[in-house]
């Protein structure tokens, strides 16, 4: 029997947010702040071990439902430019799998006002499974948390 075909893509949202680069760059750097507008499902919470945001920061998370471990993720910071650039690895296990390996890159570009957020995720799936939707879906709905976490508290 062979193993599963690994399953590369790329995923790409950007958003247009009314908060100086500066203000959305903290709302990544500021490890209480992420934690309101990460998405996690609703039925379920996330545990964050300890980390630091800093080129070769490692950071260890786990999504938790009903008391069990549902997904681990190790991130690591690979590059980053205040204000401008975050660049960072990401390998997701599930059931003592490692199930994706991935490398994002948010840009932060000044747009009038505001910032235009761009998004580039390179993605691998080892179960042989495509799941380039539901990432689209996961970025739409970071990209929603973050926009109303940098426009609320800009008011």
């Amino acid at each position: 029997m062979t193993e599963p075909v690994a399953i590369a893509e790329t995923v790409h949202d950007e958003r247009v947010m009314k908060a100086s680069p500066a203000r959305v760059y903290m709302a990544f750097a500021d490890a209480e702040a992420r934690k309101r507008w990460e998405p996690t499902p609703p039925d379920m919470e996330m545990r964050y071990g300890p980390s630091s945001f800093e080129v070769g920061a490692h950071e260890e998370s786990e999504m938790i439902k009903d008391g069990e471990v549902m997904a681990s993720f190790d991130t690591r910071y690979i590059d980053i430019l205040p204000e401008k650039r975050i660049v960072s690895s990401i390998r997701v296990k599930a059931g003592g799998q490692i199930m994706s390996c991935s490398q994002s890159t948010v840009e932060l570009v000044p747009e009038g006002n505001g910032t235009r957020v761009i998004c580039y995720e390179q993605v691998v799936w080892f179960g042989g499974q495509n799941m380039k939707k539901e990432h689209q879906e996961g970025w739409r709905t970071l990209l929603d948390g973050l926009r109303n976490e940098v426009e609320e508290s800009a008011v």
